[in-house]
């Protein structure tokens, strides 16, 4: 991630900490990241402003952006940890309508307000109504992954019926979803995973499997129309020379070679930052479509330090989600 970008996102949860918005509600637990540490801790609660609605979470998941924010936070600053999440909205601030208090939602954290808590804050313009066949734990899942592979698959890969889309990643967060997004536009995917996610990936629809840990996928695949890259750098580079001319090479893990995709003869690009706008275009998918998100382990608030150590390690199939209240379905 580019250090513009993680500075950004450092402000998510800054303001309710240092007082800003504090609420006469009082207050509540939130993990907040702290001396390169996470723990969880007693903060007030955050008012919402003018174009906001305040949430209370039910469930929240683990994305890698949580933990690397983590390493990158200045000593002495205190931050929220978390972006995305799913609750119920318990206030409203001038300007939100159509929301209202009781309705269940999906969002990305607003400024000042990170989502590892009892309560957050959220934009108007970064929520969604929670998908109707999901609980709040699927669904907490959505914000940062989906919205991330919608932006791969749709926005920006413009991925059409009959078109080969290979997935580096595909049973992890982002790549699980943007195989669901791929197959329901018609296209032929092969996704790269390690054995014990092969079945996974087939039950998602992936019509070829590469495991990675023992195949070298530039000698199995060519002439892809596209291919989006959740993996690493190195897989960037390797991907390159397996793109047909004219195809895409869109990367979620930073930009590839300028020289060496021109020398290709195709275009690769990224995806741009989460903000939440897309949402309502996932969750109308996901009502419409089956649409997974697979829990990989479900934990609490307090156990955000265990969870950030198992998804840094890598190798989660789909998500890890912290139950934030006792009623997460």
């Amino acid at each position: 991630m580019k250090r513009a970008t993680v500075c950004s996102l450092l402000s998510i949860g800054v303001l309710a900490l240092a007082g800003a918005q504090a609420s006469a509600a009082g207050t509540m637990k939130a993990a907040v990241i702290s001396g390169g540490k996470v723990n969880l801790e007693t903060v007030p609660v955050p008012e919402p402003g003018k174009g906001q609605v305040r949430i209370k979470v039910r469930a929240v998941s683990v994305n890698p952006v949580d933990w690397k924010i983590m390493d990158r936070t200045p000593a002495g600053t205190k931050v929220i940890a978390g972006r995305d999440l799913a609750g119920v909205i318990d206030a409203v601030g001038e300007g939100a309508a159509p929301w209202k208090v009781g309705d269940a939602v999906v969002a990305v954290a607003a400024q000042g307000s990170g989502s590892y808590a009892e309560y957050a804050l959220a934009s108007t313009a970064a929520i969604a109504a929670k998908p109707k066949n999901m609980s709040f734990e699927e669904a907490s899942g959505i914000p940062v992954v989906a919205e991330t592979a919608w932006r791969s698959v749709v926005t920006v890969g413009n991925v059409q019926k009959g078109q080969r889309v290979l997935i580096h990643g595909a049973a992890g967060g982002v790549g699980s979803s943007a195989v669901q997004f791929a197959k329901a536009r018609g296209a032929y995917v092969i996704g790269t995973a390690s054995a014990r996610n092969h079945a996974f990936l087939k039950s998602l629809g992936v019509d070829q499997t590469i495991d990675y840990t023992k195949t070298r996928f530039e000698t199995v695949v060519k002439d892809v129309d596209v291919v989006i890259n959740t993996a690493d750098a190195d897989t960037n580079a390797r991907s390159i020379g397996i793109v047909k001319k004219g195809g895409m090479l869109v990367s979620v893990v930073g930009a590839p070679s300028e020289d060496a995709c021109a020398a290709a003869g195709i275009k690769c690009t990224g995806v741009g930052s989460v903000n939440g706008s897309m949402l309502p275009a996932i969750v109308e998918f996901a009502n419409n479509n089956r649409f997974t998100i697979n829990i990989e382990q479900k934990m609490t608030l307090a156990d955000a330090a265990k969870a950030w150590e198992i998804n840094r390690a890598g190798h989660v199939r789909g998500k890890i989600v912290l139950v934030v209240s006792g009623d997460a379905t």
